[in-house]
């Protein structure tokens, strides 16, 4: 298959629109631990008790090998990875026990972001600019053993940079797809980003991305300058 963009995979797949990725924040057990004393300040003085989710616009979407360009004035992009859950049909209120049979697959995803400390309010400007969200080929759920308990490794340039195992986020697939179709529906060819983990690695200029997702594949991608 070429290197084209998951959206238009998706496309010839289940509907004639781009589909809609759904990020989830802080769903990171150490990530939450390490700013529990963040979230005891006002004006929340509390964690959040329920995901934290936003939206990558379809302009976002980028694909493995693509280049991520590193907008003017700005030094450093955080580079997350994330498991993509893709739906297989429309999805609502369903069960944590129904989730596996609304799941065609899932996809391994770079998430680039301009570094920003802002936790209960995803830094929209920062999260959303033009291809920072690299979206890899799509592997079928069959193919999966045990979604949650991926292990991720990034490298940075040809040297490794982080090791992440699975099984450290708060809430698991089933959880969070079952929570959140109470409210809302997914649409065939949907994707779910379901978190990442804590402490993301930092990338700039002219660095070359490689995150290995075991059993998913690997996404690359190269930072560049923007064109003055």
């Amino acid at each position: 298959m070429t290197q084209s963009s998951l959206a238009k995979q998706v496309v010839t797949t289940c509907t004639t629109a781009a589909p809609t990725v759904f990020a989830i924040a802080l769903n990171s057990q150490a990530q939450l631990a390490r700013l529990d004393a963040v979230f005891q300040q006002a004006p929340y003085k509390e964690p959040p008790k329920t995901p934290v989710i936003f939206l990558q616009p379809p302009s976002t979407l980028n694909r493995n090998g693509g280049n991520v360009v590193l907008p003017q004035g700005e030094n450093e992009l955080r580079i997350e990875p994330h498991i993509g859950v893709v739906f297989a049909q429309d999805t609502s209120r369903i069960t944590e026990t129904e989730v596996e049979q609304y799941i065609r697959g899932f996809v391994p995803v770079n998430l680039f972001s301009l570094p920003n400390d802002n936790y209960y309010r995803p830094d929209i400007t920062g999260r959303c600019r033009d291809g920072f969200c690299a979206i890899g080929q799509e592997v079928p759920k069959h193919a999966i053993n045990n979604p949650d308990q991926i292990a991720i490794h990034i490298s940075v340039d040809g040297q490794p940079k982080k090791q992440s195992e699975g099984n450290k986020m708060l809430r698991n697939i089933n959880q969070l797809v079952s929570f959140l179709s109470q409210f809302m529906t997914f649409r065939c060819g949907d994707i779910l980003l379901v978190g990442t983990d804590d402490c993301p690695i930092i990338v700039t200029k002219n660095n070359c991305v490689e995150t290995t997702f075991e059993q998913l594949g690997s996404v690359s991608n190269t930072v560049i300058e923007q064109a003055r």
